[in-house]
């Protein structure tokens, strides 16, 4: 897989470099696990672990990328490719950013990258993002990116903290929104290579 750069992030593979980043930026973080649905992880040999499977799976057709800060070249995030599927031109996004970067736009500018990338060099025509609906920061980022909430499944789990049923949301965008909604706003990410 390709790796990328906008104005603010370069979208990467992993290395091992990365280890006390993702630890402390993204796999210890409360607000960040419960944004990605990801387990928390305290001990750095957990972190290490994950990250090596992040590291193998960059040359699969379900990679995931190391989202870094250009200017301060810290990681801030990862996107990963899931339930790609070629015969059906498909593919999920998940995604995670540290909490301190939610307002930057530099997930947006990230997954516009890659979302172009699908769309124009893996010929994929949909794409997903689901999560549950405690995580509002998803919401307000994918909207920024041009994906419409699709569907919005009800208490379909009992949040481990509140204890209260939360729905289960699912955005989607097609290649055609994609280049009707957000290529003309690309200005964000440099002129270039995909």
């Amino acid at each position: 897989m390709k790796s990328f750069r906008t104005n603010n992030v370069i979208i990467r593979k992993f290395e091992m470099e990365d280890l006390e980043d993702i630890h402390y930026n993204i796999l210890t973080q409360e607000e960040v696990i419960d944004m990605a649905n990801e387990k928390k992880y305290n001990d750095l040999n957990e972190s290490r672990i994950v990250l090596k499977s992040a590291m193998n799976e960059y040359y699969t057709d379900e990679p995931v990328w190391a989202v870094e800060d250009k200017k301060e070249k810290r990681l801030v995030g990862f996107i990963r490719i899931t339930n790609y599927s070629a015969k059906n031109r498909k593919c999920n996004l998940t995604w995670a950013v540290a909490n301190r970067y939610w307002n930057s736009y530099f997930m947006e500018d990230a997954l516009i990258k890659v979302i172009r990338f699908l769309f124009v060099k893996k010929n994929i025509d949909l794409i997903e993002s689901s999560f549950y609906e405690q995580n509002k920061i998803s919401s307000i980022i994918l909207e920024n990116i041009g994906m419409t909430k699709e569907a919005i499944l009800r208490e379909r789990r009992i949040n481990e903290k509140t204890h209260q049923k939360e729905d289960f949301v699912i955005y989607s965008i097609n290649r055609n929104e994609f280049f009707e909604k957000i290529e003309n706003k690309l200005e964000i990410c440099e002129i270039g290579s995909l």
